[in-house]
């Protein structure tokens, strides 16, 4: 799938959700698109690639977009919520339980299963974007990431994470971060 492709597929996802993302739209989009890319990398040649693959593209798509549509930090249902009104208008209730997981372990701390597991390999890719691939890159060269960062700007995206966050803390200083897991 070429770029300009997989990026028509995730704006058909996102569409709906224009107000809500307003001026981060851009910077959730690309966002949306490393982590597909990162996934192809992950899956190591494996056919067909993720990006192409329903799964990934709902997962990607809806995994932190409870964050603006239900206005929280605490967003992994809302996200796997709008994920599953997205499978059901589409057809495709079979992969509900896979896409679910898919966002609800994105953020966990340990393995969440083989490296050639789906939510593994997404729980990867999402962390290499969250960290900028500066720490845990499995096996993603840092030139590769950069490239990609390149092709698909942050335009903001890891600012507003880092606002989201004092945000956060500051109103509830005992649970800041409730999207992790171990």
């Amino acid at each position: 799938m070429s770029s300009n492709d997989l990026r028509d597929e995730v704006d058909r996802r996102l569409d709906p959700w224009l107000p809500q993302l307003g001026s981060d739209r851009v910077a959730y989009t690309n966002h949306v698109l490393r982590v597909l890319e990162l996934c192809d990398l992950l899956a190591g040649g494996s056919v067909p690639v993720p990006s192409t693959r329903e799964e990934y593209l709902t997962a990607a798509a809806f995994h932190d977009l409870g964050i603006w549509t239900a206005g929280t930090f605490d967003y992994l249902a809302p996200s796997a919520d709008l994920a599953l009104q997205w499978l059901d208008q589409i057809d495709r209730p079979d992969l509900a339980d896979l896409v679910v997981a898919m966002i609800d372990h994105h953020h966990k701390i340990r393995p969440a299963g083989s490296s050639t597991d789906p939510i593994e390999i997404f729980r990867r890719a999402d962390a290499i974007d969250v960290e900028f691939g500066l720490l845990g890159r499995f096996g993603v060269p840092r030139s590769t990431y950069r490239a990609l960062a390149k092709r698909y700007p942050d335009k903001g995206f890891h600012r507003r994470l880092v606002q989201l966050v004092a945000r956060r803390i500051r109103t509830n200083p005992t649970s800041p971060l409730p999207m992790l897991e171990w």
